[in-house]
């Protein structure tokens, strides 16, 4: 047999040796896995260990939750004083606040005056525990976004519970209250950008097909003002493999869109940033 012949037959059954024995090792990786069960991210095994472990992180919160709300029985006299932390933002000093009296939190607002006295004066702008009450729901915060520059007009996420997935609903921030046939996103795992006043770039279930095998969203659509869900015209789509996508507008300080996109979260690890154009996504 030719010499060179022979050394390239050599080479390719070691290299199918070679990748049967890896296959071998690595089907029996996964079959002696004895967690392998969780990525049944919804199964009922899955979900109840789940549970169970919060549970547990649960009574460590309820320690902690006790130790940073005694009173100091050493020194009765002193009491325990919690600084707000308020950040400097465009549309003065806001923040969100919870304790003993507010469970759920509130969103409130002070002047600037008002903060650096001994007894700042805060003005209610959404009351979560009230809000749940009226409601009849576990409402949880999970944060606000407002249209720039002016934003006066919000986005509040508020979970069921504390879930990953939430409701998004318009607010405006000046009369505080939700606005009447504003924007309504119905709950799932979401999220959005603010284009204008009439549009948003949203990710979230559309339907089947629409979320990564990790759960979360990985196609982009454009939503108008009073249109239906149903309606809605897709901008991206990423892959089913992802980790997941997110809608993305760049602005500059005075709230001037420069580009719109997408940011695809390929791994924990990995991003690609997408630009929308019309002649499509570079």
């Amino acid at each position: 047999m030719n010499t060179s012949l022979l050394f390239a037959t050599l080479i390719s059954i070691a290299c199918f040796i070679s990748t049967s024995l890896s296959q071998e090792r690595t089907d029996a990786a996964l079959t002696d896995d004895p967690f392998r069960w969780l990525e049944d991210i919804e199964g009922p095994a899955a979900v109840a260990w789940v549970r169970a472990e919060n549970e547990k992180t649960l009574g460590c919160f309820n320690q902690i939750l006790a130790i940073r709300t005694t009173t100091n029985r050493r020194f009765p006299s002193c009491r325990r004083i919690r600084i707000a932390e308020i950040p400097l933002e465009g549309r003065g000093l806001e923040h969100f606040w919870q304790d003993e009296n507010q469970v759920r939190g509130v969103w409130r607002r002070t002047a600037r005056e008002s903060d650096r006295s001994q007894d700042p004066k805060w003005e209610a702008i959404l009351e979560v525990d009230a809000l749940a009450v009226a409601e009849n729901r576990n409402w949880v915060f999970r944060g606000a976004s407002c249209l720039p520059p002016e934003e006066r007009l919000c986005l509040v996420s508020l979970s069921d519970g504390g879930k990953n997935a939430v409701s998004i609903r318009e607010f405006d921030r000046i009369a505080k209250t939700f606005v009447a046939n504003g924007f309504y996103l119905p709950e799932g795992k979401q999220d959005i950008r603010w284009v204008d006043g009439d549009t948003l770039l949203v990710a979230r279930d559309w339907g089947e097909g629409t979320l990564t095998q990790a759960g979360y969203p990985f196609v982009v659509k454009e939503v108008k003002r009073a249109q239906s869900l149903s309606e809605t015209r897709e901008i991206f789509r990423g892959e089913p493999a992802d980790s997941e996508t997110q809608p993305l507008v760049l602005r500059d300080s005075e709230g001037h869109i420069h580009a719109t996109g997408a940011v695809r979260a390929i791994s924990s690890f990995e991003s690609e940033y997408v630009v929308f154009r019309p002649d499509g996504p570079v």
